[in-house]
């Protein structure tokens, strides 16, 4: 079983190195300002209803705009997508500096669901374009992987230095560098050049658009499958809400202003964790589809074994340890489902399966990221209780993978059709023909 290292990739395929580039530029900013918006909406506010609103303004975009988005993207060009979305970001994250005291609260909710609708925009073309500049199943697994690693190391970091520079130097500086990340990104993309992938001759109108790509997800039992992964993830996405909390109310630091340190600490294990997930995974699965199918089962249920024992942590080291763990597997669910959709997609349906993903998963992390926040405000359920049901639900979803993989046959008996059509796909994705 041959293998792509992150090395090589790097080093022989330019569009990819732009790609991470920019990734790495844009995502550094991205949590730069999370985690000062965080803390800052807790001290304002006082309630952890605020949190839940605040991913809820992350999310409800990406939930209402994806369909539309997906047509979008599998019309246009995906690179002027990009770096247009990129663009607007920048210009839009700038108003996070009118955020001073709990009366201007609601900019931070209109700043950051303006963002995120050209994130919707944004991450179909990414997620779209990454099979079309790498040029075998190995190449776009390890750059999956990369890109997993990178954003999990940039969260680490990022969390940890954000909140040093939110504790020093104020939150200006924070949604200042979120901005610039953003022109960063913009600016490494537009020097891609993006191989035209044969879209189909389909230019009937956006709701034809949008029905034919309904109709081709309908049709397939694998690819239909393969959403649940994040549908589940988002299921379990209330933990989001919960870590906050734990590092500024449950296992609060010395001296620590608004808890941005504790938070930070958090995030960064969490990062960490995102971090090892896919590179050790990847040694065990490599191109095996059945194998990342068992991966993704496997990681479900020890993510919530995990999330079990972060509800009796005693301090925050054992919090971050258990954090730590379970981020390990939630980023293998994560990676390989990705994985497995661009490999089982034509590309000229892929922007609308991934803008479809994107509102299935966003629609369960609202759900539960607001059902989280109002049973501790409301003292329904302590903040142990709540991890726990996070822990359930991560299971229920892991036992459901495992018996759909062990009595359904886990699809072995299309993968080699699939792989067969996937390698047809990847070829015409990676002709040269026209740059974008």
């Amino acid at each position: 079983m041959s293998t792509v290292s992150y090395s090589q990739l790097i080093r022989e395929n330019r569009n990819f190195r732009l790609f991470w580039g920019g990734q790495i530029v844009s995502q550094l900013g991205d949590w730069f300002s999370v985690i000062t918006l965080q803390a800052l909406l807790l001290k304002y506010t006082g309630t952890t209803s605020s949190l839940a609103v605040f991913m809820i303004a992350q999310m409800l975009p990406g939930f209402l705009l994806g369909p539309a988005a997906g047509v979008i993207v599998d019309r246009l060009p995906r690179k002027t997508v990009m770096i247009a979305a990129d663009l607007l970001r920048a210009l839009v994250a700038l108003g996070l500096l009118a955020v001073r005291g709990p009366e201007t609260v609601w900019i931070a909710y209109v700043c950051i669901a303006a963002v995120q609708v050209f994130t919707t925009f944004f991450e179909p073309a990414r997620m779209a374009t990454l099979p079309n500049i790498t040029t075998s199943h190995e190449e776009l697994v390890t750059a999956n992987a990369l890109s997993s690693v990178t954003w999990s190391i940039l969260l680490t970091s990022g969390a940890m230095v954000g909140g040093v520079v939110g504790h020093f130097f104020g939150p200006a500086a924070a949604f200042v560098l979120n901005s610039v990340s953003f022109l960063g990104s913009a600016v490494l993309i537009a020097r891609m050049d993006v191989p035209h992938a044969g879209r189909g001759p389909e230019r009937s109108s956006g709701w034809g658009d949008l029905l034919a790509g309904f109709r081709y997800v309908r049709g397939r039992a694998e690819i239909l499958g393969v959403l649940t992964a994040k549908l589940g993830w988002g299921l379990a996405g209330g933990i989001q809400v919960l870590i906050p909390v734990y590092g500024a109310r449950v296992f609060p630091l010395p001296h620590d202003r608004d808890g941005q340190l504790a938070i930070s600490l958090l995030f960064a294990a969490s990062g960490l964790g995102t971090a090892l997930g896919p590179i050790l995974a990847r040694r065990f699965t490599g191109r095996e589809l059945p194998r990342i199918r068992w991966a993704i089962a496997l990681s479900f249920l020890m993510g919530g074994v995990y999330y079990a024992c972060l509800a009796g942590a005693p301090n925050l080291a054992v919090a971050a340890l258990f954090l730590m763990l379970a981020r390990v597997h939630g980023a293998v669910v994560w990676v390989f489902s990705t994985v497995l959709l661009q490999i089982l997609t034509e590309d000229r349906y892929r922007g609308r399966v991934f803008a479809a993903e994107t509102s299935l998963f966003t629609a369960t992390m609202m759900l539960s990221s607001m059902g989280t926040a109002r049973a501790l405000d409301l003292h329904a359920a302590s903040v142990a209780q709540a991890t726990l049901a996070m822990s359930a639900i991560s299971l229920i979803g892991g036992a459901c993978w495992v018996a759909a993989l062990r009595f359904g046959g886990g699809g072995a008996g299309k993968e080699r059709e699939a792989d067969g059509e996937a390698e047809v796909a990847m070829a015409q994705s990676t002709h040269p023909e026209a740059a974008e």
